[in-house]
């Protein structure tokens, strides 16, 4: 079932992309005439692009817009888009995301496998409810263009496929057991656990600490360890307080 009125851009992802950069600039209450200034075009392209921008939650208000902050997150990245693009494919991956329209023409690719251009513009235009127009057609294609630029479509042959896009880097950890005593060096293995053993009035205590470091953090972690258990057994050796006074009561004697 078609998402009956949704909002096309009427202009080119370039020329879309400037108004969004425009918007980020100006920040909150951007008059037409702001954004027009700044994006270097006149106010009815402006205009046009408002309802597909407010759509998918980039700007806000009425009469008066303002820039929300998934808008100025993209705004930002789009800035820098030629030397960080993975920035900016990550702003308008959580664009579409956030919005079900975009998600349901990924999704209608997804079904297909793959689809050539002409038919998944036609399939914008009729999911968005709008007739097929030159202008219909520019949103669309320009809707396809942001898809792109997010990474999760790509141009193979022709037909557009879809992409899953790869997971943002986890820092790699290191998981070691370093066991520790005053008199035995240090040691290492690859279980994840600390266990340095001391004797409090007699009894075993086993400490186990569990360490997740980076290999950055490795070159100083045993200094960091000794240092605890330092601590740990010079409060141990802490002299008891003493105990209270005898009473000093004076003996007495029968009579």
């Amino acid at each position: 079932m078609a998402d009956a009125g949704f909002s096309l851009p009427i202009s080119s992802y370039k020329e879309l992309v400037k108004i969004i950069q425009a918007y980020g600039r100006v920040g909150n209450e951007a008059t037409l005439n702001d954004v027009a200034q700044l994006a270097v075009m006149n106010e009815t392209r402006v205009s046009g692009n408002n309802g597909f921008l407010v759509s998918i939650g980039v700007i806000q208000g009425g009469k008066k817009k303002s820039i929300t902050a998934l808008g100025a997150a993209l705004a930002h990245a789009l800035d820098h888009e030629e030397s960080l693009p993975e920035e900016a494919a990550s702003k308008w991956r959580a664009v579409v995301e956030a919005n079900d329209f975009l998600q349901k023409v990924i999704a209608a690719v997804r079904i297909r496998k793959s689809m050539d251009e002409s038919s998944l513009e036609s399939h914008v235009a009729y999911s968005a409810g709008q007739p097929r127009t030159p202008t219909v057609a520019t949103g669309a294609r320009t809707v396809i263009d942001i898809l792109e630029a997010a990474g999760l479509l790509k141009e193979d042959g022709g037909n557009l496929i879809p992409l899953t896009p790869e997971p943002r880097p986890i820092p790699e950890t290191v998981e070691k057991t370093l066991s520790i005593s005053d008199t035995m060096p240090f040691s290492e293995s690859v279980q994840a656990q600390v266990t340095p053993a001391t004797r409090l009035r007699g009894v075993h205590l086993n400490i186990d600490v569990t360490v997740q470091c980076t290999p950055a953090d490795l070159d100083d972690l045993g200094h960091k360890l000794r240092k605890v258990l330092r601590d740990f057994n010079e409060s141990e050796k802490k002299p008891d307080a003493p105990p209270p006074p005898p009473n000093q009561a004076t003996d007495t004697q029968e009579g």
